[in-house]
Formats: structure tokens, sequence, C-alpha cells
């Protein structure tokens, strides 16, 4: 990573280059990118936190960051974009934004998810239409009585 310009196109937790050999690497799905000089493997830190949460289900944050050198806050994040998600069978619960009701991952549970998408629809409805209507002026300009356009 020597080259700036591959330093902007790599995002924190993900591999830029292959750890072997320096190689490009391509996105293979589920966290894993695939070096396609030397078939080697990387993986970035939802990988990472998804392979070890695969062999130690329920596993506390703690243990995952250490043992995969994910931080926890970067754990908090998966858990916050749903990505991944609390154990059924553990007792700590996350809570909803909105209503407070314990969820296992997002920020929202279900139902005021639900209200949330549809409360941005109806803003983005009414952007929509105040910027057509801001285009159009109700009132016209009738004093000067030239033609605005002229078909040719």
């Amino acid at each position: 990573m020597s080259d700036s310009k591959d330093a902007k196109l790599v995002m924190p937790g993900r591999p830029g280059r292959c750890s072997k050999c320096g190689g490009a690497l391509n996105y293979h799905g589920l966290g894993q990118y695939w070096c396609e000089d030397c078939d080697n493997i990387e993986m970035d830190d939802y990988g990472k936190v998804r392979a070890y949460l695969e062999m130690h289900p329920g596993a506390m944050q703690h243990d995952v960051s250490k043992a995969t050198g994910v931080p926890p806050g970067r754990i908090r994040q998966l858990l916050f974009e749903d990505r991944i998600e609390i154990a059924a069978t553990s007792g700590i619960f996350l809570h909803c934004e909105m209503c407070g009701t314990p969820i296992r991952s997002g920020v929202r549970c279900v139902e005021c998810e639900k209200k949330y998408q549809i409360q941005i629809e109806h803003e983005k409805k009414a952007n929509r239409a105040s910027s057509f209507m801001s285009g159009h002026s109700a009132t016209t300009d009738k004093s000067s009585g030239e033609m605005r356009f002229i078909k040719k």
C-alpha cells in the first residue's frame, strides 16, 4: 500500500492487498477477499467476527474482540448495522432507539422500523412536491407582455 491511490480505496477493517504476496484482492462475499495472484483468502472485520461466531455461538463481545483483533467498537457497529446479532440464548439485549423494546441487532425494532420507513417516504414525497412547486410560480408576471420562448 505504498501508493496513495491504493490507500484511498481501502476502508478501515478491510484488507487492501494480500498479506502473503501483495497482490490485488477481489471481494468473494461474506467478508472474504480472494487474492488473484496466490489464491490466499483474507478477511475484513465482518468476516473475522462472523467466522469466530460460527465456531463459538453465543460468545461475548470481549471474547470475540480478543480472539479476532477486531475492536469492540467495530463489533458494536456491526450489531447496529444489522450484520451480526446477539445470540437468542443471551440475556443481553440492545434497545430500540424509538420505543426501548429489547432487540438483538440494529437500532430499531421491526414495528418502529416500519414506522420510520413510512415517515421517510412521506418526507421524500413532501420534499419532491415542495421542490416541484418552488420551480413554478403561482403568480405570473404579465407586465411585460412578451413571449418567453419562440418556436423555431
